[in-house]
């Protein structure tokens, strides 16, 4: 049967079916709302609340619209630099159907990538961003700005073989965790909803009704991002700014139509044109 007929039922009626052989209105499936853009204002304020190494790969991710998995896997080996700098990652979504994928990196790209790596010392081939380094640099920074002594009780607290230890590389999970995380505390939910100071997780989590846990989700749902989102908004910017074309090439995509799923149009765009000819 074609792609688009009919499936017949067990009393001998038949319906029309979609294009994937459901009956049209028989899918109970919840259907996903589609990936947005986030707001500028929303990832600045974000920010702050991040590691120095999340933070960088999060505004790579800004500047040049990588997916997180590239960014993850970025090593100084594989960036080209020169009078222009390129990142060619070994690893990518389409590299198992043999094609390259070429990330142009501009001005504000390159400044974080110099900003990040001043007074670091890597390894050709090891990540540029690594959980275990963004770790042990975040001890260090502790222990210079202590103001007092460490008392014999801590100096061996830490274990000598953890039973969770960082990993040497980033995953896409990570970020996505990371960044959850600083969107809490850079929006926190209001009173009652909140954790308070002098509860434990376990407590906070008893205590709050099933009505106020369905409140909760939904102000993380307003007020959190996920990083698959930057890449959307640097789709829309480019495509805004220059045409789909430029988009299409900085994503990375074969078929324009795809660039059409990343690159929302400019309704204020739209408005401006309408209200001149229309």
């Amino acid at each position: 049967m074609g792609c688009c007929g009919r499936t017949r039922s067990s009393d001998g009626s038949s319906s029309p079916r979609g294009c994937h052989g459901v009956a049209t209105g028989a899918n109970s499936a919840r259907e996903t709302e589609s990936v947005k853009p986030v707001a500028d204002v929303v990832v600045t304020a974000t920010l702050p609340h991040l590691s120095n190494h999340v933070r960088a790969m999060v505004e790579l991710l800004i500047n040049t619209g990588m997916r997180p998995a590239e960014v993850c896997g970025m090593t100084l080996n594989q960036i080209e630099r020169g009078t222009t700098w390129t990142y060619r990652p070994v690893r990518h979504k389409t590299a198992h159907h043999g094609k390259g994928r070429v990330v142009p990196l501009g001005p504000n790209a390159r400044a974080i990538l110099s900003n990040f790596l001043a007074g670091r010392v890597l390894e050709p081939d090891a990540p540029i961003f690594s959980p275990r380094q963004s770790r042990e640099e975040q001890f260090s920074e502790m222990r210079a700005n202590r103001k007092t002594r460490v008392q014999p009780s801590q100096v061996s607290r830490r274990k000598v073989k953890p039973d969770r230890t960082p990993t040497e590389r980033y995953c896409p999970g990570a970020i996505a965790h990371a960044v959850a995380t600083a969107c809490d505390r850079a929006f926190p939910p209001p009173s009652p909803l909140a954790k308070r100071q002098d509860e434990t997780i376990d407590k906070w989590k008893t205590r709050l009704t099933n009505d106020q846990k369905a409140q909760l989700r939904e102000w993380r749902r307003q007020h959190r991002w996920h990083p698959y989102q930057l890449r959307h908004l640097f789709a829309t910017r480019v495509r805004k700014e220059h045409c789909l074309e430029a988009a299409q090439v900085l994503l990375g995509h074969s078929r324009a139509d795809v660039t059409q799923i990343y690159a929302e149009r400019n309704e204020q765009l739209a408005a401006m044109v309408a209200a001149k000819i229309g």
